[in-house]
């Protein structure tokens, strides 16, 4: 994962987790049972009222009005519900909920869709992997474009469970919003991937990817069993495709330890039918003593996994000076190097930057979307420029700031790379965050 980008998101997500109770206990969360909302006594029935169209709900939680701009409650929806849209008036969609009460709900909540297109969608087989990377994050969610694109991606992991020194699973997500999108998911035919994370609380009190942790854990033989155990046991209780291990910042010295975890978990989830991937670092050399990517054996971890994504992204970081968050020059050793390393090329997935960075002329950056890098560019009169050595766009603004994203065009590159080493997809961090032109792209190019 970005880790400028995901530090910032996560921190605020795992902060407002904890006031409304997204942690469900040490060990796993409990799969939820979604049901509609019973009818109001109140409510407006209106059953032969002419319907334009389907919307899903976006927003978390949608309270649904007697009128435009009452305060009366008359139902509540959530993310993900379906509803029938009558019409809209301004600012406010007049909708028909599954329970047939009639009411109103602000526009920018509800996201108009084909319900029945999507129901009766079935899959096509031997598509390229185009996994996406699912956060449950208001400002910029993922699931809008999973269920726009569902016929592009092929599988999901949702950012769901930290990890403990002692082998526990720690719930990190709102259970019901990621309960209902993997039945979804499902139902599409997506698989779908537990992540697995030790993005946790560091010692001096800050959300991280905690190198001690990860140590604590793989150095204790009884707490890598335990952690195994619970894996296996959530896999089966939510019903799910296989596991994604993201376990950064490990310790160079771990090296060893990490690949018999990884061993460990292969030969014990694979005989049950679960998958297993990972996440690693990018590098183009070998470096036992490197703290980013030194524990990272990518040809004996690529024997005990299904697929390994190469996180090919944060060339340049918020942390570090400006450039391409992915050159291509720089993706391709780093593919080159995972090949000459005997990763097989059917087990190699692609990593692709939805995001970029905006930094300031002197001090660290800050993440941008997509849609984030195109307003500012916007707002301040800014061209967007071209890099034809990195195939990757980026503008200046403001007293020396510089912007570098990922969009459409730069996709194509990334995707070039791919179909010329026959690898066997992409890997998105994250949906929400990417040009909408990247799914035409894709539809076209894999």
């Amino acid at each position: 994962m970005s880790q400028g980008a995901l530090a910032t998101i996560i921190s605020i997500i795992l902060y407002l987790s904890s006031l409304f109770g997204g942690s469900v206990g040490p060990s796993k969360a409990v799969p939820p049972s979604v049901s509609a909302p019973a009818p109001a006594a109140s409510a407006q029935m209106e059953p032969s009222t002419t319907t334009t169209g389907t919307g899903i709900v976006t927003g978390s939680t949608v309270v649904v009005y007697d009128a435009v701009g009452s305060r009366r409650q008359i139902a509540e929806l959530h993310r993900g519900d379906y509803v029938d849209i009558m019409q809209r008036e301004g600012s406010w969609y007049k909708i028909r909920v599954s329970t047939g009460e009639i009411g109103y709900v602000t526009a920018f909540t509800l996201m108009p869709t084909d319900k029945k297109q999507i129901d009766n969608w079935s899959r096509p087989t031997g598509l390229a992997t185009v996994l996406g990377y699912y956060l449950n994050d208001s400002r910029s969610p993922s699931l809008p474009p999973l269920l726009a694109n569902s016929d592009v991606l092929t599988a999901i992991a949702p950012w769901t469970w930290e990890v403990t020194a002692g082998g526990n699973l720690v719930a990190t997500f709102d259970t019901r919003d990621v309960g209902a999108t993997l039945k979804r998911a499902g139902d599409r035919g997506l698989k779908t991937y537990a992540l697995i994370h030790n993005f946790a609380i560091d010692s001096s009190g800050n959300h991280t990817f905690n190198s001690q942790l990860a140590h604590k854990l793989l150095s204790s033989d009884t707490a890598r069993a335990n952690l195994i155990a619970n894996i296996k046991r959530t896999l089966t209780d939510w019903r799910m495709t296989g596991v994604h291990i993201d376990f950064e910042m490990v310790p160079a010295t771990d090296r060893a330890l990490l690949n018999k975890f990884m061993q460990d978990l292969y030969e014990t989830l694979h005989p049950a039918g679960f998958e297993v991937t990972i996440a690693v670092p990018s590098k183009t050399r070998e470096s036992f003593s490197d703290s980013w990517a030194g524990a990272y054996d990518y040809k004996t971890l690529s024997r005990y996994t299904d697929q390994m994504m190469l996180m090919t992204y944060d060339e340049h970081w918020a942390g570090g000076p400006p450039g391409p968050v992915a050159s291509i020059t720089w993706v391709e050793n780093v593919v080159r190097f995972a090949l000459a390393q005997g990763v097989p090329a059917d087990k190699l997935v692609l990593g692709v930057a939805a995001y970029g960075y905006d930094w300031p002329s002197s001090g660290r950056g800050r993440s941008v979307t997509y849609d984030r890098a195109m307003s500012i560019a916007e707002a301040n009169g800014a061209k967007i420029q071209w890099d034809d050595k990195a195939k990757t766009p980026y503008f200046r603004y403001g007293n020396g700031r510089q912007v570098w994203f990922e969009n459409r065009r730069s996709l194509t590159h990334k995707l070039e790379i791919v179909n010329k080493y026959k690898l066997a997809g992409i890997s998105i961090w994250r949906l929400g965050q990417e040009d909408p032109g990247y799914w035409d792209v894709l539809r076209e190019m894999l």
